[in-house]
């Protein structure tokens, strides 16, 4: 390790979360790659996806995942607070991917995305209406996000590492949540010309 990146005087129970960081965010990256790369109907919906959706989730995840994982097992600052923030945001897309729609009601674009690809996979919520409800497999990639982003962060303020600018990360989560919301969720929709009671 090089003296300027802050982890030289890294005490065990730093080591022992930073590796409970690591084995979260390789779960995490192999398990997305998985269920984006392979047919596992009816848990996953990869047999609707066109060979282009799938390389290109698939292949940018895998770069936006591993980023942070080989960040924290190179002790690279610069990667591991790109982990921090990543991992939160990443959770929040994923919450408005699929709890908007589920609890406001899809755009025409998420709705068919959702019936194209996740509508016949497995559920466990029940269905409000004609919103979509997330399936099984994003349930246990959310949870798998969550969990990875605590420990990440858990991890990384274990390290005598300082992040001075960590601020800059919520505006950017900021604007691609709203973004997510805006795409599955308002795009495209119609107002009520009803009038209101």
């Amino acid at each position: 390790m090089s003296p300027d990146n802050g982890l030289e005087t890294i005490t065990v129970h730093s080591w022992l979360m930073i590796a409970f960081a690591i084995t979260s965010q390789l779960i995490l990256v192999l398990y997305h790659q998985i269920t984006t790369l392979f047919d596992f109907f009816p848990f996953n919906g990869v047999r609707f996806y066109s060979r282009r959706e799938k390389l290109l989730e698939a292949g940018i995840n895998l770069v936006l995942m591993s980023a942070p994982l080989l960040g924290f097992i190179l002790h690279q600052p610069l990667l591991m607070k790109f982990g921090v923030v990543y991992y939160f945001i990443l959770f929040a897309v994923e919450c408005a991917t699929w709890w908007g729609p589920y609890f406001f009601g899809p755009s025409q674009m998420g709705l068919e995305i959702y019936n194209r690809i996740h509508g016949r996979t497995i559920t466990v919520l029940p269905r409000r209406g004609k919103n979509p409800s997330p399936n099984l497999e994003h349930l246990i990639l959310m949870a798998l996000t969550i969990l990875t982003a605590v420990t990440t962060l858990i991890a990384f303020r274990s390290a005598p590492i300082q992040f001075q600018h960590w601020w800059i990360g919520l505006i950017i989560g900021a604007v691609m949540v709203s973004g997510t919301i805006f795409q599955f969720c308002l795009q495209g929709r119609q107002k009520s010309n009803a009038p209101s009671a």
